[in-house]
């Protein structure tokens, strides 16, 4: 993580950022089909990206996106086995929430 990234995520501000580690955090306690975190790995890398671009309107497009891929609250019997969250997909979401976490309040 740099400096640049840092002053890039500093751009959102504090409730987008809220939101994004709230569902990030989530994410990390998700059990979901292989499958699932197939399609959840992308938007990550999507909020990732956005994040560190300092674009809010993506970030928070992606944000919402993550949201709809959690888990839904039935589960059909005979379904596919439910996992945690894969190894890179947790790597880069504790990554993306150090770097909000840690970014200064922004200036305006």
């Amino acid at each position: 993580m740099t400096g640049d990234t840092d002053d890039r995520a500093a751009v959102l501000d504090a409730e987008l950022r809220a939101d994004a580690v709230d569902v990030l955090t989530d994410a990390l306690q998700w059990r979901l089909t292989e499958a699932r975190w197939t399609a959840v790995g992308p938007v990550v890398d999507a909020l990732a990206a956005a994040v560190r671009a300092g674009d809010a309107a993506a970030t928070e497009a992606a944000v919402a996106e993550l949201e709809l891929l959690g888990p839904v609250r039935a589960t059909p019997i005979g379904a596919e086995p439910m996992v945690p969250t894969p190894e890179r997909v947790r790597d880069e979401i504790n990554e993306l929430v150090h770097e909000l976490d840690d970014a200064p309040e922004p200036t305006s």
